[in-house]
């Protein structure tokens, strides 16, 4: 159980960012904790409109005050049953929901809700990416962050095609072209200061997650790569989930280990 090794604490609020799995990961939580309550999932970016097979509820609109207004509502009422409810604004075109302000959630009653979580960036399906200015958009007053990378991103050479936005910002995290993206330099940029965890508030909890270790003879790689972003000098991370959301797989190390 992805949310048994987590362990979010009750009513928590929990900003997911990077790439590699990302909302794979949320999907999958989602379909865990729903059995232990219900679930309000929103975004401060843009997402795809979810999967209507997934048995979400989504609710959408251009007006704010309506939106809090129907969100109240239904966490007030829908007591007799545990449901995943989608919150965004309006479709920006028929393939991207609009995302909502970082401060949306601080009127929402928790106490109702067993997690709550936000898609705090995007990464066009790359598993490492370099955020621009004005991302990630955490949302407000969150216990948690969850970093994402995805492992097939390891031993490649460093260019736009494995990680996002690389033309553009590369200058700014010393990164050259070609260069093959080790465990220590894929640590260097999940954990870089101005990297996806950037604006993360003092007091919350970082836990990243090494997704796409889809097969054992990939776990020495991930253990190596989880020991560099527990060693990061940046931010304090005392353990790090990695394993394979496709496959069902994992499992985590601590800065005790």
């Amino acid at each position: 159980m992805f949310s048994n090794h987590f362990n979010f604490h009750p009513h928590a609020l929990v900003n997911f960012v990077g790439g590699g799995g990302k909302t794979a990961l949320i999907h999958r939580l989602m379909d865990e904790i729903v059995k232990e309550g219900s679930i309000l999932y929103t975004t401060t970016v843009r997402i795809h409109p979810p999967d209507p097979g997934k048995n979400l509820a989504v609710i959408s609109s251009v007006n704010l005050q309506l939106l809090k207004r129907l969100v109240d509502d239904v966490i007030r009422n829908l007591t007799h049953q545990n449901y995943k409810l989608v919150v965004t604004r309006e479709f920006m075109d028929p393939d991207l929901l609009k995302g909502v302000p970082a401060d949306f959630l601080d009127s929402v009653d928790r106490s109702k809700l067993a997690i709550l979580m936000n898609e705090a960036d995007g990464a066009a399906r790359h598993s490492l990416k370099l955020p621009r200015e004005g991302e990630p958009v955490l949302m407000d007053h969150a216990d948690y962050l969850v970093p994402v990378i995805g492992m097939d991103c390891l031993h490649q050479p460093l260019g736009p095609e494995v990680v996002f936005r690389f033309q553009t910002l590369a200058d700014r995290f010393s990164l050259k072209a070609g260069d093959t993206i080790t465990p220590l330099l894929a640590a260097y940029i999940l954990m870089h200061p101005d990297g996806v965890c950037r604006d993360c508030k003092e007091g919350t909890t970082i836990i990243p997650f090494i997704n796409k270790v889809d097969t054992p003879d990939r776990d020495a790689d991930a253990k190596i790569l989880a020991s560099h972003i527990l060693k990061n000098s940046r931010y304090p991370v005392k353990r790090v989930l990695w394993g394979s959301v496709l496959h069902g797989r994992v499992e985590s190390v601590s800065d005790e280990s």
